[in-house]
């Protein structure tokens, strides 16, 4: 039999807050692709299903409140929303001047 070929596409940006969960997401991402940035990923997947699986255990990984983990589809027929897992805020900077 020969094995599927990726049709699915995403890079996968990352902000952890612990370095113990970070490693473990690092770790399964890497298992789907290379890594592009110190946090970021392209992953190639088969099939949805096997995309699904992926956004679930990466869902079990993180702690929604201090993570956030966001999936861009790179070409994929039929998955094109952006995913974010977790509802990790950046802080907005304000802008000030010094005079």
């Amino acid at each position: 039999m020969v094995p599927r070929r990726p049709r699915y596409f995403f890079l996968v940006a990352y902000d952890i807050a612990d370095n113990n969960r970070r490693e473990e997401v690092s770790d399964l991402l890497s298992g789907h692709g290379p890594r592009v940035q110190y946090s970021v990923f392209e992953v190639a997947l088969p099939s949805k299903a096997a995309t699904a699986r992926l956004r679930a255990a990466l869902k079990k990984l993180i702690d929604p409140e201090e993570d956030q983990i966001r999936l861009y589809p790179l070409s994929a027929p039929g998955l094109n929303e952006i995913t974010i897992l977790g509802n990790r805020r950046l802080e907005e900077r304000a802008d000030f001047w010094i005079v």
